[in-house]
């Protein structure tokens, strides 16, 4: 085991973890009980959003046809509109959010266990940590994603652009993927990064097994089995794993996760719910995948190991022995 193998196995992330962890009926007891609550709250929380959409949308009616005809048109995924794109994403951040925190909750409960661990090694929850996974990953990618537009003769004019062409209603696009998809990214990395990969840490340390697990069934949970993008979300479960484990914290890779949704809903393609069309893996796609791994990990060691933003995120306070972040910026 290398040096880097070494100090993810090692992670604080994973310290606490002890045998009770493994027991089957713990396991089942929180799938069943997590998975369930968090299924009747989430969708307790998406009913009250479609409620108030529905109801700002027009004059109160109680008719079930003209009801069910509004929410059919908020949702509408053959003609993409402003409206329907803030409908989904505040659906996003309704309903994640939500059903994260239900599942926590009980998985804390059954496994004696504090929210916190799963969310974070350090002595409280790092915010400016989940800064620098946002800034870094949106100046790695923003270049990426500007080429990708660029040079692709099929490419779409950017929804930012194209949902309106008024300037107020654009503002309003881009601070409310700012502020709807962090949310959304911090239930799925909750759930992921948080109580997945302590619960599979719990059985292996082997941070390549881990990623790999961690990776695929966070593609897999997305339905869309096409290989280039269950390949592309495969490894970035699996970047967002090696950040969790390098940083001992989900906090980073929150930041990481947002940057990337809120990139492509602003400048790529609007959050619907129609599934995407995705093809086969090209050399250009593998390329962009291999970057994409490569820059998160680039992210995180850069983080772990330049002292003014490792003490300035707080990341020095989850991180392993000092032995572990020689290098010329410690």
């Amino acid at each position: 085991m290398n040096e880097t193998e070494q100090a993810l196995s090692e992670s604080a992330f994973l310290a606490e973890i002890d045998a009770s962890e493994r027991n089957p009926l713990r396991i089942l007891a929180t799938l069943a009980g997590g998975l369930g609550g968090g299924f009747l709250v989430g969708l307790l929380f998406g009913a009250i959003v479609l409620a108030i959409y529905v109801t700002a949308s027009g004059p109160l009616v109680t008719d079930p046809t003209i009801l069910g005809a509004r929410v059919s048109a908020l949702l509408n995924t053959a003609s993409v509109s402003l409206t329907s794109t803030l409908t989904v994403m505040t659906l996003a951040a309704a309903t994640n959010g939500p059903w994260a925190a239900t599942f926590l909750g009980i998985a804390a409960l059954i496994n004696r266990r504090r929210i916190r661990d799963y969310l974070t090694a350090a002595p409280r929850f790092r915010w400016r940590l989940i800064g620098a996974g946002l800034v870094l990953s949106a100046i790695a990618l923003a270049p990426v994603v500007a080429i990708g537009q660029l040079t692709d003769p099929h490419a779409q004019r950017p929804p930012v652009l194209a949902l309106t062409p008024d300037l107020s209603a654009r503002v309003l696009y881009v601070v409310a993927s700012v502020a709807l998809l962090i949310p959304a990214a911090a239930a799925e990395e909750a759930l992921f990064r948080g109580w997945l990969l302590r619960q599979t840490g719990a059985f292996t340390r082997n941070p390549i097994l881990l990623m790999a697990i961690n990776g695929v069934l966070f593609s897999a949970v997305h339905g869309e089995f096409a290989p280039d993008p269950f390949l592309t979300r495969a490894l970035m479960g699996a970047g967002f794993v090696y950040m969790t484990l390098r940083l001992g914290g989900i906090e980073f890779s929150i930041g990481a996760h947002a940057a990337n949704n809120i990139l492509i809903v602003l400048f790529i393609e609007p959050l619907t719910l129609k599934a995407s069309q995705g093809g086969g893996v090209s050399l250009d796609s593998m390329f962009q995948q291999a970057f994409l791994f490569a820059s998160y990990v680039a992210m995180a060691e850069v983080t772990a190991r330049w002292a003014p933003l490792r003490r300035w995120s707080g990341a020095d306070r989850a991180l392993p022995a000092p032995a572990t972040l020689s290098g010329p910026w410690s």
